[in-house]
């Protein structure tokens, strides 16, 4: 079951526990400040709230099990009590996190840190202006040697097919 609901999550980036709240993916965009590029904050948080997963999940639930969707929802509160009604109630969802239930109060503990894969960026000027506009004005500059070199050519030709 824990396989499912890990693959469900990593899918879906939501996984709703009946009468007791929703784990769920949550970004926040990338922002300047300055001349930084603050890089997108990314996290898995939860939310204590009464829902009810939808019908898309129990049909996963039921495919992924190989059972029918009536047991898919039978199984999956099952599944809920039994965890949640244990000495150190604990739900462990994959790589991640957990989430505790200690004197009646869901905490989530979150192992995904985005910070070890996205960083800012810091955006500088270019400080060699000058170097690399008097490069662009040395190439111009030759541009009549090429043509000169063509036009030399072209008239050889000319004269050789001539004789």
């Amino acid at each position: 079951m824990i396989k499912s609901l890990t693959q469900f999550f990593a899918q879906n980036g939501q996984l709703i526990l009946p009468n007791i709240g929703i784990i769920k993916f949550h970004k926040e965009d990338a922002m300047w400040v300055n001349s930084i590029l603050i890089a997108p904050k990314e996290t898995i948080i939860f939310e204590a709230t009464d829902s009810k997963p939808s019908k898309l999940f129990y049909h996963f639930l039921a495919n992924n099990l190989d059972i029918s969707y009536e047991q898919a929802i039978v199984q999956y509160e099952q599944f809920l009590d039994t965890v949640f009604k244990n000495d150190l109630p604990q739900f462990v969802l994959g790589n991640f996190g957990t989430l505790n239930k200690t004197e009646g109060l869901f905490h989530w503990t979150s192992n995904f840190q985005s910070a070890a894969y996205l960083k800012d960026i810091e955006i500088s000027p270019i400080p060699h202006q000058d170097v690399v506009d008097s490069n662009k004005s040395d190439r111009k500059d030759r541009w009549y040697v090429w043509s000169i070199l063509l036009a030399i050519i072209s008239i050889l030709l000319i004269l050789f097919k001539s004789l």
